[in-house]
């Protein structure tokens, strides 16, 4: 369906131009759209994902568990996990812990739940705007996969946890009018977060130059 709704535009749009390179464009379209692989391959075993906001800059707290149940939900859905724990889990068993203020290490946080790997994200950064007006929604986070069981990472095995950058783009201004949009808009920047991070662990399609150009 969409190769076809591509090339009834291509046939249009070279209907009314004097120098149209059919053959180039219809293999352009008609080629697999680029892909990434993996940056770490999870291993098969009972799994849970923990969002930590120590900065506190994901408002509302909420958000935290969006981005932590769309990782879930990506991984199980793309069959790259079996068994995965409910970040409800994890977070009520942080959040116990943090009335004392006493954080958790992160393995054992991992074994409270049952859990035999932790894939840990520490949110960074988390704005729908950069001037208070223009919305330009942008997140960031850093993440770190932990063996619960032999208290190891296994990724990245050196130096600081991977970095990871979501944005919502071709925003309508209305979208920073009135609190329910920007709640709707907070929803989605976490759910791209969540979207963004999932996909370290399973090769998938990049997209190509041009595509989603829709506002929102």
């Amino acid at each position: 369906m969409k190769l076809l709704a591509l090339l009834s535009l291509l046939f249009v749009f070279c209907s009314t131009t004097t120098s149209c390179n059919i053959a180039s464009v219809i293999t352009y379209v008609a080629s697999p759209d680029p892909s990434k692989e993996a940056v770490f391959v999870l291993p098969n075993v009972a799994t849970v994902v923990f969002v930590d906001d120590r900065k506190n800059v994901m408002h509302p707290t909420r958000l935290r568990r969006v981005v932590a149940e769309r990782i879930t939900k990506d991984l199980l859905e793309k069959d790259i996990l079996t068994t995965m724990i409910s970040p409800r889990d994890i977070l009520r068993v942080s959040s116990s812990s943090d009335r004392y203020g006493e954080p958790v290490p992160m393995d054992q946080l991992g074994k409270s739940v049952d859990a035999s790997v932790l894939i840990y994200v520490e949110i960074s950064g988390f704005s729908l705007t950069s001037d208070g007006q223009t919305a330009k929604p942008v997140a960031n986070c850093s993440v770190k996969v932990i063996d619960v069981r032999n208290r190891q990472r296994l990724f990245p095995l050196e130096g600081i946890s991977y970095p990871v950058r979501a944005v919502v783009t071709n925003i309508a201004p209305s979208r920073l009018a009135g609190s329910g949009e920007v709640r709707k808009l907070s929803e989605e920047l976490a759910e791209n977060l969540g979207d963004e991070v999932a996909k370290l662990f399973y090769e998938h399609t990049t997209g190509r130059l041009g595509e989603n150009l829709k506002r929102q």
